[in-house]
């Protein structure tokens, strides 16, 4: 069970560090003019456009963003060899910008080992990948990546149909940070709503393959990450699951950004929702 779950620690931690910059991407600030819907203009822009103008519109919404508080749940299901084991530990989230997260530990539950080894060792890696050098490592740039686009897709967010662009994505890099699949875009802000895919480098001969997907809310006039299921299959049989739910973001605090060129709009907007 030791050497299943030492596994299953370096698959989790990669899934998730292909995630890290996407999950402090908000949306577009209310205060700029929208983008153009994708029956206009828009509509024919090409795969390297796209991600040009989601860069864009990251690094703007990085910078609009001041802070969030979330609860956080971070489970951990694996059934095969030995049994079945679960873990669970519930954390709260604090986002200061630029780079600084701060993770309380609020309970745990489950096997004492799969916390300490895997769930653990998951949150300290997401905080220390909040530096602009470990973004730039996952960034969907195109020194990280080669885009194509597949075409326009109905996406479904909190009971809202978004139109948003589908996008396959390919490493030029095989590295822990990377991955390949489908990205969706919102057409009318660029601003990621979803991920399929799976670690463009496979952690370990032990595990057969590893699969995440990523969701994203809109909370307030910001994206943040709604939920993440990796999956990961062993070599000699089984399965483990890593289940993180990001919460209902109570808190979101943003700065109102002009328009490129303008300097900032230092009024802060607080978005309270009712726990």
């Amino acid at each position: 069970m030791r050497q299943i779950v030492e596994r299953l620690t370096a698959a989790a931690a990669i899934s998730l560090a292909s995630l890290l910059w996407a999950s402090v991407a908000p949306a577009q600030s209310p205060a700029a003019p929208p983008a153009e819907s994708a029956s206009g203009p828009a509509a024919h822009l090409s795969a390297a456009e796209i991600v040009t103008r989601l860069l864009e519109k990251d690094e703007q919404r990085l910078n609009a963003l001041e802070h969030y508080e979330s609860e956080r749940t971070y489970r951990i299901e694996y059934k095969g060899t030995g049994g079945e084991h679960n873990a669970e530990i519930k954390v709260r989230a604090e986002y200061t910008g630029p780079n600084h997260k701060k993770f309380t530990v609020e309970s745990e539950s489950g096997s004492k080992f799969i916390c300490d080894k895997v769930l653990r060792r998951l949150i300290e890696s997401e905080q220390e990948a909040t530096s602009p050098s470990s973004r730039m490592q996952t960034s969907l740039s195109p020194e990280n990546y080669d885009s194509e686009l597949l075409g326009e897709e109905m996406v479904a967010v909190s009971g809202d149909q978004i139109r948003a662009w589908v996008l396959r994505v390919k490493p030029k890099v095989n590295s822990k940070f990377t991955y390949r699949g489908k990205v969706w875009v919102s057409a009318d802000d660029y601003a990621i709503v979803r991920i399929q895919g799976e670690p463009a480098k496979n952690p370990s001969w032990w595990i057969n393959r590893t699969s995440f997907e990523a969701e994203y809310v809109r909370r307030g006039s910001v994206w943040l990450p709604t939920k993440n299921v990796s999956s990961s299959h062993m070599r000699l049989g089984g399965e483990a699951t890593l289940t993180i739910a990001y919460g209902a973001y109570p808190v979101v605090v943003e700065r109102a950004l002009k328009q490129t060129g303008d300097s900032a709009d230092t009024t802060s907007s607080i978005a309270k929702l009712e726990r």
